[in-house]
């Protein structure tokens, strides 16, 4: 079986961040959002894949499926919105049926194996996986379970279609009105357990403290700790990371390869910093996600915060999430969004919640 994950999307819940750089392509723990659909369904047993993006994702998508031992085939998505990604992805498909799978889902690898398993056990050409939601809101839909079918609807329900699926490769016009067309023939499952959909900054600290939660403590054999250095439980330091004198690192957190911290940090629980990036002295860091070769000057707090990419902080910079904020019913932490390659001056102190 084949299987067309979409990545192409505009990430509008991310602007501006997403103005030049893919949503898919964020570093989550070292590897891409996408990496975790990619790997999800290879552990579901499926090894080729057509990868619908933009042009601004293609090379690092490309970069990423060369770790990830697995055929695919990126391409550029040519029609407008959902519809048109699928229909770009299934011409580049054979197989009768096919996975379609969102490239911005964070889940466990069984949520994936629950779906081709629910395939594979009933024999069905339609599988959908419904996830509860407290709101009722959902990029890729929303379904009601009447009996043993479901049907899918546009409100009153609070499940969600959770962004993977198993269908026929055939022709249709709107997407979500031919899996409706199809519910006399559609399975379902309900996935309980954590599921993330990224589409706004809190979903990115919310995706790290789910895939550093209950971890065991990882150290590369390359990586160079301070014998002053204290580090904590549930800490994971990538290959030729720096740890400089008397930092702490407070877990579960996450340092990847090539990662320096400054003497005297102390870096957090749920707090992820991807390769390459810089961390000065004195720094405190709670909560964030700081991307690769992204700097952060000395004596800077940042709290529940995105570093974009090659960003870079000056010293003295604070960030804070309190007072909290209510978005979309729920409480909103951020401390602060900030773009690839953006340059903040020393000393600023940043709005609660600001998008830079």
């Amino acid at each position: 079986m084949q299987a067309v994950i979409l990545a192409g999307g505009k990430g509008e819940g991310l602007l501006p961040y997403t103005e030049k750089y893919q949503k898919e392509t964020i570093s989550l723990l070292g590897n891409l959002i996408i990496s975790y659909s990619i790997n999800g369904l290879k552990k579901a047993g499926i090894n080729d894949f057509v990868i619908v993006t933009s042009n601004k994702g293609k090379n690092k998508i490309e970069e990423e499926l060369s770790k990830l031992s697995v055929s695919a085939e990126v391409i550029i998505q040519k029609r407008e919105g959902i519809n048109g990604a699928i229909k770009d992805g299934l011409e580049k498909v054979s197989d009768n049926n096919v996975v379609i799978a969102f490239g911005d889902i964070v889940a466990p690898e069984e949520f994936y194996v629950s779906l081709i398993n629910t395939y594979l056990t009933t024999g069905a050409d339609y599988v959908v996986p419904l996830v509860p939601v407290s709101e009722g809101v959902s990029t890729y839909g929303l379904a009601r379970i009447e009996g043993d079918k479901i049907e899918i609807t546009e409100s009153d329900s609070t499940l969600a279609l959770a962004g993977a699926y198993v269908i026929k490769n055939e022709p249709f016009d709107d997407f979500l009105e031919y899996l409706n067309s199809r519910k006399d023939k559609l399975k379902y499952f309900v996935w309980s357990e954590k599921w993330i959909d990224i589409g706004y900054p809190e979903d990115l600290i919310n995706a790290v403290e789910l895939l550093l939660d209950n971890k065991k403590s990882i150290i590369s054999d390359s990586a160079e700790i301070s014998k002053t250095a204290i580090i904590g439980k549930g800490v994971i330091i990538d290959d030729n990371a720096i740890i400089d004198d008397y930092t702490i690192i407070k877990g579960p957190a996450y340092i990847g390869k090539n990662v320096y911290i400054g003497n005297f940090s102390l870096i957090r629980d749920y707090s992820s910093i991807e390769r390459g990036a810089k961390v000065g002295a004195y720094c405190e860091i709670t909560h964030s996600l700081i991307q690769p070769e992204a700097e952060i000057g000395s004596k800077s707090y940042l709290t529940y915060t995105i570093v974009g990419e090659k960003a870079k902080i000056g010293a003295n910079v604070i960030t804070s999430s309190y007072p909290a904020k209510v978005v979309r019913g729920k409480v909103n932490k951020l401390g602060a969004l900030i773009s690839p390659e953006t340059e903040i001056k020393h000393g600023e102190i940043l709005k609660v919640g600001a998008k830079i």
